[in-house]
Order: C-alpha cells, then sequence, then structure tokens
C-alpha cells in the first residue's frame, strides 16, 4: 500500500505544478507584452528637429524668409536629458538657440541666449514643454554670443562662441 500512497502524492503534486508554470508562463507573457508597448511608444516619439525649429517662421522669427539657419555648435545637457543647440544665419546676422528634450514627456525646460557681456540683449524661453524651448533669436553679426540649456535641474552652457562674421 505504501506504493499507493506515493502515487496519490505524486498526482496531487504534478497539478500543481502545472498551476505554477502556466502562471509564471502567463506573468512572462503580459511582461513581454508590456515590455513591448513601451518600446514602441517610446520609438514613436521623436525628438524634434532643431534646425526645423529654428528656420520654422513660427512668428517668432525676426528675420523670417531670409536665408536659413545653420549650426554653428551644440552641447549636451548632463544626465542624457537633451541638447543645446545653437544656429547662425549668416544672410541676416541673427543667432537662434533651442534646447530640445532627448525624453519622453512634458518637463521644466529653458534655453537663453545673448551677445557676450551685454545683459541688453538677452532672450529667454522657459516652462514646461514636452519637445523643445524655443526658439530665441539674437542679432549678432561680429559678437561673440553666450547661450545656455536645461532639462529638468540639468544646464550647460556655451559661452562666448560663434564669435564670427
Amino acid at each position: 500500500m505504501p506504493t499507493t500512497h506515493d502515487t496519490r502524492e505524486e498526482a496531487a503534486v504534478a497539478p500543481r505544478k502545472s498551476r505554477r508554470r502556466a502562471w509564471t508562463s502567463a506573468v512572462g507573457a503580459v511582461a513581454v507584452a508590456v515590455s513591448a508597448l513601451v518600446m514602441t511608444s517610446a520609438t514613436v516619439v521623436q525628438a524634434a528637429d532643431p534646425a526645423t525649429v529654428c528656420n520654422g517662421g513660427d512668428g517668432r522669427r525676426p528675420d523670417a524668409g531670409s536665408g536659413t539657419y545653420g549650426q554653428v555648435n551644440s552641447a549636451a545637457i548632463p544626465g542624457g536629458g537633451g541638447t543645446l543647440y545653437l544656429f547662425y544665419n549668416n544672410t541676416t546676422g541673427y543667432n537662434c538657440a533651442v534646447t530640445i528634450n532627448a525624453g519622453v514627456g512634458t518637463t521644466y525646460m529653458d534655453v537663453g541666449l545673448r551677445q557676450t557681456g551685454n545683459n541688453g540683449t538677452a532672450q529667454w524661453n522657459s516652462g514646461q514643454f514636452g519637445q523643445y524651448a524655443g526658439p530665441v533669436y539674437v542679432s549678432a553679426r561680429g559678437i561673440c554670443v553666450d547661450t545656455t540649456g536645461a532639462v529638468g535641474d540639468q544646464s550647460t552652457a556655451l559661452i562666448g562662441t560663434n564669435c564670427g562674421s
């Protein structure tokens, strides 16, 4: 009779193991599906193109329709939060700065631009943004400019740059 008793225990244990395996498999399948959904949604949202932002003609551009802006400098925001970009329009002598968010979702961002050593020409844009802060524009043909940008609590600056004609 001990053999019959052992058989009953195995029969009782085997279904429990199967249920555990089924539960573990179901949890694993859900985790894989959620991971795939998160990865897909993150790749769908793409960062704004900084050249398009500066050349966009959104009503803030002081030299609308006069030439195009070309990138002259950039600096990464510490921690991978985004990038500060500086552009220049050779036709008009205007500089343009924009901070691009590398993450997904709305966060505090800012961008500032001024002629080096001249606080009177400073232009700023700050607030809660999803993709970018800016653009901001300053006329500075032949004059160096300072620009700063932040995403969240991290910031960077380009000081005394783009000093060409």
